[in-house]
């Protein structure tokens, strides 16, 4: 088949939509299937010095939707039809998927509906969610609310990435029939090959070789509830009434934590470091990067207090590590971790319950053995990719009937 998978915002930007894009395009391509990334041309000029890297193609798409489309509505979208018919034209696509249903998936849609041409939409979190306490999704403008509502119930399917993202598609307008739950994917053979040099890693970020390493990866925002972790592991450290544990935060605008972390006087039980996107011992953008992996492997516990999400990359990259997973029973989160057997949930939003859980996780070395024996059990027969691809192939496969 030949496969067109679009997006508004790819590398070197790291999400967990580009994680997914590319690692679904991979998959694809070593299914002996033909993909063509099309990627906004801010994303294209930057990834110039290493487009030839990929083992597909990369394209440019149709520029400025995200003002284009709520600006100048029809107008705007018949003339991005016009770029989007020469692009089918030059490559003959079979399917096109798109990543997040706005803009991206408007875009396809209106394109792809008029054509009988398959139109899968992949969402992204922020694109169907919303969560008004956070100021937290596109559909709380209600212009683009009303805009997504038009169009995505055109898309040949939508898929939701956990249950929990299901109502929201049915109240845009989704018919059941229309939607397909498909998980995140993570590359377990990665993980596997990347061998733990626990006292190496920790020398390099500067984290305590004695104590037990709390993990966080992300980049800081609201919905994320690392400032309940910071706030938790003050907590825990009057519970244990020691300095036995230390915290480390992977990711972007981590300076309120650091704030945050010195007002409670915990400012030298936690680490932050920036972003490690991609790793000079990876071929272009391998995502995640060796050098987080091997941060995982250093680590003890990986603890992601998620308010929501549409699932949880962070989550199932730790099971794949072989690190035991505390996460929050909170929307898209609570469905990547069964709860006491390859991960914990605490309550979201909720320091005290974090710090109970985390303080439990600490004491009980049969019970860190278990989620780490579970978790990677889970990465490998739920999460890999030869399981995630698989899926996606089947609903290619009906919509094209090839």
């Amino acid at each position: 088949m030949r496969i067109a998978l679009a997006m508004s915002s790819f590398f070197p930007a790291v999400g967990g939509a580009q994680v997914t894009a590319n690692n679904l395009a991979r998959f694809l391509v070593s299914e002996g299937h033909e993909v063509v990334m099309l990627v906004s041309p801010k994303s294209w000029r930057a990834l110039k010095p290493d487009r030839s890297k990929f083992p597909y193609e990369i394209s440019p798409m149709f520029p400025l939707p995200q003002r284009g489309i709520p600006r100048f509505g029809e107008l705007y979208l018949k003339l991005q039809d016009v770029y989007l018919s020469y692009l089918q034209r030059k490559y003959r696509f079979n399917l096109w998927q798109s990543f997040g249903a706005y803009p991206t998936g408007v875009s396809i849609a209106h394109f792809t509906a008029k054509r009988g041409i398959p139109h899968v939409v992949r969402t992204v979190g922020y694109d169907v969610q919303k969560m008004e306490s956070i100021d937290y999704g596109y559909r709380l403008n209600p212009k683009i609310n009303s805009i997504i509502e038009r169009w995505m119930k055109k898309a040949s399917v939508a898929v939701a990435l956990t249950e929990s993202v299901v109502p929201d598609l049915r109240e845009i307008g989704v018919e059941d029939d229309h939607i397909e739950v498909v998980q995140c994917g993570v590359d377990t053979n990665k993980f596997m090959q990347t061998q733990a040099e626990v006292a190496t890693t920790r020398s390099k970020y500067g984290i305590p070789h004695d104590k037990f390493v709390f993990l966080t990866v992300g980049r800081n925002h609201p919905k994320k509830g690392f400032s309940d972790l910071v706030k938790a592991a003050d907590l825990l450290r009057v519970k244990r009434g020691a300095h036995d544990f230390h915290n480390v935060f992977v990711g972007k605008d981590m300076e309120p934590l650091s704030d945050l972390a010195f007002e409670l006087g915990i400012r030298d039980q936690v680490t932050f470091i920036d972003e490690l996107g991609k790793s000079e011992l990876d071929d272009a953008y391998e995502v995640p990067s060796s050098d987080l992996i091997a941060l995982y492997k250093a680590a003890d516990t990986c603890v992601f207090p998620s308010l929501i999400e549409a699932h949880s990359h962070i989550n199932i990259e730790a099971m794949a590590a072989g690190l035991p997973v505390i996460s929050t029973d909170a929307p898209g989160v609570k469905y990547t971790v069964v709860d006491g057997e390859d991960g914990l949930l605490a309550q979201p939003n909720d320091p005290e319950s974090l710090s109970v859980t985390m303080n439990r996780v600490m004491d009980d070395s049969e019970l860190r053995e278990h989620l780490k024996n579970q978790g990677m059990k889970s990465a490998e027969n739920k999460y890999d990719w030869s399981v995630v691809g698989a899926k996606y192939l089947d609903i290619y496969e009906r919509l094209t009937g090839r």
